[in-house]
């Protein structure tokens, strides 16, 4: 149940990132990563790196809607 939770709020997260910076998500996700990484929180950086899947997963279900 929990790491349903935890899917679900990645994919919200992503939803909200997604309307917040367009175009620019992919790099504002990098940033955060490399923010994580550079301060040693591992714990941090991966969930940044559960919510960077929620947006790949997001924005390829979105293109393929368009086709």
């Amino acid at each position: 149940m929990q790491n349903d939770d935890a899917e679900s709020r990645a994919f919200l997260i992503a939803y909200e990132l997604i309307e917040q910076y367009g175009d620019d998500v992919a790099d504002y996700l990098q940033a955060k990563i490399d923010e994580a990484m550079a301060s040693g929180d591992h714990h941090k950086m991966s969930a940044w790196f559960i919510i960077r899947n929620a947006v790949t997963l997001t924005l390829h279900a979105s293109s393929n809607k368009s086709h």
